[in-house]
């Protein structure tokens, strides 16, 4: 990437630094809201020292902000979108800017975790992502359980799915009241699968074995091999788009 970039004109290498700018602010307006150094450099296939560079221009310009005190006893900095940049990019009124402070310690690594699924699955043609934090403002009534995020599978099939990320596995009571919800949520039209991302496939696989029985529309139902194909299971670290 540095050789293409010492190839380039300066006309080229700034409408590819305009590119990169957009595609950030694009990702944070999307309802992302925040990021770190490590997941931008992900998303624009650059380094971090490129990265930072445009991190800071933009809180410079006031269109990102940065908390640097999330994590206790930590260096990580997390970069936010701002009011100002919100406006920018023309976003929704349910787009919320990031606010200094008011980050859970304990959702970084959740939030972080589920930005990488995103950057891969957008990189294989998945497309229409809807992160769970910007389904929660504009939810009402329509979903009894809200997914991380929802997604829609590459073309041709584009089938609508919603997904998970578990970095621990749920009790059986926990899980079937989970699976429950989703299977009421498909039953009505909301998405058709739904996509568990966990660091050990086999220990999810083994705790939905152990759930036999969920509850859909105050009716007990006893899963059979239809309900469970509806749940698909990647291992976070492995997985780059499969279907």
């Amino acid at each position: 990437m540095a050789n293409q970039a010492l190839n380039m004109n300066y006309a080229e290498r700034e409408q590819r630094r305009f590119e990169k700018r957009v595609a950030l602010l694009g990702f944070l307006s999307s309802g992302e809201v925040w990021t770190t150094l490590h997941v931008a450099s992900e998303l624009l296939q650059t380094s971090e020292r490129n990265v930072l560079r445009l991190l800071q221009k933009l809180v410079q310009e006031k269109l990102l902000k940065v908390d640097a005190q999330v994590l206790p006893y930590s260096h990580l900095k997390i970069y936010g979108i701002s009011d100002h940049g919100l406006a920018v990019c023309g976003a929704g009124e349910s787009i919320k800017a990031f606010q200094i402070g008011k980050t859970n310690p304990s959702w970084v690594a959740h939030h972080v975790q589920c930005q990488l699924i995103r950057i891969r699955a957008e990189s294989s043609g998945w497309t229409n992502w809807v992160p769970g934090k910007l389904l929660l403002v504009e939810n009402g009534n329509r979903l009894k359980k809200i997914p991380d995020f929802l997604m829609t599978r590459p073309s041709p099939d584009g089938r609508k799915c919603s997904g998970e990320l578990e970095r621990f596995c749920k009790s059986p009571r926990r899980l079937s009241a989970v699976m429950g919800a989703h299977l009421q949520q498909i039953v009505s039209g909301k998405y058709e699968l739904v996509y568990y991302f966990v660091p050990n496939k086999a220990a999810q696989q083994r705790a939905f074995d152990r759930v036999q029985f969920v509850s859909i529309d105050g009716q007990k139902i006893k899963l059979n091999d239809s309900h469970r194909a509806r749940f698909r299971i990647f291992e976070i670290n492995s997985w780059s788009g499969e279907m």
